[in-house]
């Protein structure tokens, strides 16, 4: 098999940051391997290449690079997670060292991944997390300005800013659409959001699937405020204490607001902006976990048997 790495060498591990350490740990698998660095000029040239699927290497943000750069939507992609929250990666349950989850890859056992869209004044751009309004893009905002820490201080050092985001902010002067109703509140923050996880690998809408074409719209409520940043201590401990609620067109109109796709913030403007947010008409196709041995399938005793028929 053919396959193309995209590989960001100033993300992941520090003993993986190099062309000849990345391409070592993938030698258990059976691939013909073209290398390219994201951080280099040409790497798009790497989607001439006639492949079996692409792999990227790196955090959420080659992961939409690489989505977005895609020829052809249908040739899957590996992930192997390099980045801090890497939130894609754990939406889709992969992780391990990479020459783990690479003897696990198999292109027959793809997943699909829904490919955010948000459409307003700036044209059409693509998301892979989430669209938001308010306290998390301001507070990536925060964090951006100031050196960034490693690995998991620098997921503490977001939740944290969050928390100091949240304590000040004020309710967003906007309005909320979701399938044509009306989403109402005074909302700290909108996060329009196409995975479980998002920012600083926080689980945010936990009931959220990939591949269903529908996006979880997640209000943070004035009136939780408090529960909210408590809630921000141990996220992984209870269900998040936020409004939320999914559908497949959500149009937003807002002003004095600084809003965010994926990790790019644009600053608060006083007129009035629009968008309207979507998922895109192609998915991607990700490489999802397979099992070391599949379950073998469970065998009726002739008692079973008699008590499932009688109870159809």
């Amino acid at each position: 098999m053919r396959a193309v790495l995209f590989h960001n060498p100033t993300a992941g591990p520090k003993e993986l940051r190099g062309k000849d350490k990345i391409l070592a740990a993938l030698k258990l698998v059976d691939l013909d391997i073209e290398y390219f660095s994201t951080k280099e000029d040409g790497w798009k040239k790497g989607f001439d290449s006639k492949v079996d699927f692409f792999i990227v290497a790196g955090g959420d943000g080659a992961v939409r690079k690489i989505i977005d750069g895609l020829p052809d939507r249908e040739i899957p992609i590996a992930i192997l997670p390099f980045g801090t929250a890497n939130n894609v990666a754990r939406s889709l349950a992969i992780s391990g060292k990479p020459h783990e989850i690479a003897e696990l890859w198999d292109p027959k056992r793809t997943g699909i991944f829904d490919v955010g869209s948000a459409e307003g004044p700036w044209g059409q751009a693509p998301f892979v997390e989430a669209f938001g309004l308010g306290a998390i893009a301001d507070m990536i905002e925060e964090v951006d300005s100031k050196k960034k820490a490693e690995g998991a201080d620098n997921l503490l050092k977001g939740r944290e800013a969050l928390q100091k985001t949240l304590k000040k902010a004020k309710p967003l002067d906007a309005e909320i659409m979701v399938d044509g109703k009306a989403m109402e509140g005074d909302f700290l923050g909108v996060e329009i959001l196409n995975t479980p996880y998002t920012s600083a690998g926080l689980p945010l809408a936990p009931a959220a699937e990939t591949g269903d074409g529908k996006l979880n719209v997640v209000c943070f409520e004035k009136k939780h405020r408090d529960d909210l940043i408590a809630w921000l201590d141990a996220p992984q401990k209870a269900e998040p204490p936020v409004l939320t609620r999914a559908g497949r067109k959500i149009t937003l109109a807002w002003r004095g607001a600084a809003h965010r796709i994926d990790d790019e913030v644009f600053a608060a403007k006083e007129k009035e902006q629009t968008a309207e947010i979507t998922c895109a008409k192609f998915p991607a196709r990700i490489l999802v976990p397979k099992p070391l041995v599949e379950p073998e399938p469970q065998l009726l005793e002739p008692d079973d048997k008699a008590k499932s028929k009688a109870s159809a």
